[in-house]
């Protein structure tokens, strides 16, 4: 935590990876929201390695290909991937700590080590170990950031505003979700809109309608607008359906805090949640298609 936000800094961090033995206290409060407004404070490190095996072009291909498998493998198998997801991190962890590579080649890997981070962190939220999701959220946000990479980096802080909302901390919700939003700022709309989408749930959990109804229309506006624009892979399953489930949980949770609104905006949530609840079997994403069916019928 108290590491510098440069090229040490993460090399640094590197050398301490998550544990698979260790119990971690989730962090609430300053501890937690310090580190998301830093990583945009700081300007990105250049990452540069003469020492070692260089990187050649063929491997930061096969780097990608495995990032993206690691995504797919989350979204069929869930956490019964964990392993391998880790396994893949310390494999470019190590390259990152002990090979030759350039500027470009630097921030290519550690673009690559963030959407590992991101996936081992979602991994290990949905299992309900907190504290270890975090911990991985947190590293790959300072990936990502070496990586000068805006839009995983929201991608990140959505998310860390997600597990803080769903923990019950409205406040740290809504700073994380504000320091999305920034990090958000000119990169595809289809990655603002779902940056937004993830902010509605941090109002949702704080019950202000008023938030939660601006997150939602800015979700609307930004999806509308996101035409011929080229998506980075890890944000390739973004669309209609995928942000309406995200608002329609929203409106659950919304409904518990706002009670003269509870039984239309249950109506309202179980309409948005349908399509993506009802995917078919053979299609992707099938790890959402459960969590928001499962939704779907709790509220049914």
């Amino acid at each position: 935590m108290d590491l510098p936000w440069t090229g040490t800094g993460l090399l640094s961090t590197l050398g301490d990876l998550v544990p698979t033995r260790r119990t971690f206290i989730a962090l609430t409060g300053a501890a937690l929201t310090g580190p998301a407004w830093a990583a945009l404070q700081h300007p990105a490190p250049a990452l540069v390695a003469a020492d070692g095996g260089s990187v050649t072009p063929p491997l930061l291909t096969m780097i990608d290909a495995v990032v993206s498998h690691a995504q797919q493998l989350d979204d069929q198998q869930g956490g019964g991937a964990h392993r391998f997801v880790v396994d893949q991190f310390v494999a470019v962890s190590r390259l990152l700590r002990r090979s030759a590579y350039d500027v470009a080649t630097g921030r290519h890997l550690a673009a690559a080590l963030a959407q590992l981070g991101q996936t081992a962190g979602w991994m290990a939220f949905d299992a309900g170990d907190d504290g270890r999701a975090q911990r991985w959220y947190l590293t790959a946000l300072r990936a990502a950031h070496a990586a000068e990479d805006k839009g995983i980096s929201a991608s990140i802080l959505a998310l860390m505003s997600n597990q803080a909302a769903d923990r019950g901390y409205a406040l740290d919700a809504l700073q994380l979700a504000s320091a999305a939003q920034e990090a958000a700022t000119g990169t595809p709309a289809a990655v603002r809109s779902l940056v937004a989408a993830r902010s509605s749930l941090a109002h949702a959990a704080a019950g202000d309608l008023a938030g939660f109804c601006r997150m939602h229309d800015d979700t609307l506006e930004l999806l509308g607008t996101a035409r011929n624009e080229e998506l980075p892979t890890w944000a390739s399953y973004i669309d209609r359906v995928e942000l309406d489930a995200i608002t329609g949980r929203g409106m659950v949770v919304l409904a518990q805090h706002v009670s003269v609104r509870r039984q239309s905006l249950l109506e309202q949530a179980m309409e948005l949640l349908h399509a993506r609840a009802h995917t078919d079997p053979s299609a992707p994403p099938q790890r959402s298609a459960l969590r928001h069916g499962a939704w779907l019928v709790c509220r049914s």
